[in-house]
């Protein structure tokens, strides 16, 4: 799937909002962040900002890519900007799957014991004030919420 970004990108007072389809494979994801940065800076979203959200939406993308069961289609993502934050919703259909509720892994107790992998959802926990999930209809829906300095 090569379409990547929604042209329906709107204007709403100082409200942005752009829409993405981004398909299930490592080259469209890293196409739609260089795009995704590409267009909040233009809005003047803060550098911080766009770097936190980067790394969420790069770990939650791949994490579809990676683990999900049962997916289809690409994963749809909505993106708002307002008063220095952005919200961020990813919608893709696929099993029921909370990642707000996967907990974090116990830290090793020595080089030995540590592995690699396994703190995705912590990080992206660590940079946003906002990290929800719900089930509807077959599909999965995250929002995030990012704000800049």
């Amino acid at each position: 799937m090569a379409a990547e970004t929604d042209p329906r990108t709107r204007r709403s007072g100082v409200t942005r909002r752009w829409r993405y389809r981004v398909a299930r494979d490592r080259a469209a994801i890293g196409r739609a962040a260089d795009r995704i940065d590409s267009d909040l800076a233009a809005a003047g979203v803060a550098e911080t900002a766009r770097q936190s959200l980067a790394t969420v939406l790069d770990e939650l993308l791949a994490n579809v890519l990676m683990h999900a069961e049962s997916v289809r289609g690409p994963v749809h993502v909505r993106l708002r900007a307002c008063g220095g934050e952005v919200v961020a919703r990813l919608r893709y259909c696929a099993a029921a799957f909370d990642p707000t509720a996967c907990e974090a892994p116990p830290p090793p107790t020595s080089i030995a014991e540590a592995r690699t992998g396994g703190v995705g959802i912590v990080m992206v926990r660590a940079l946003t004030r906002d990290f929800s999930w719900r089930h509807a209809r077959g599909m999965n829906h995250l929002r995030v919420r990012v704000a800049g300095p």
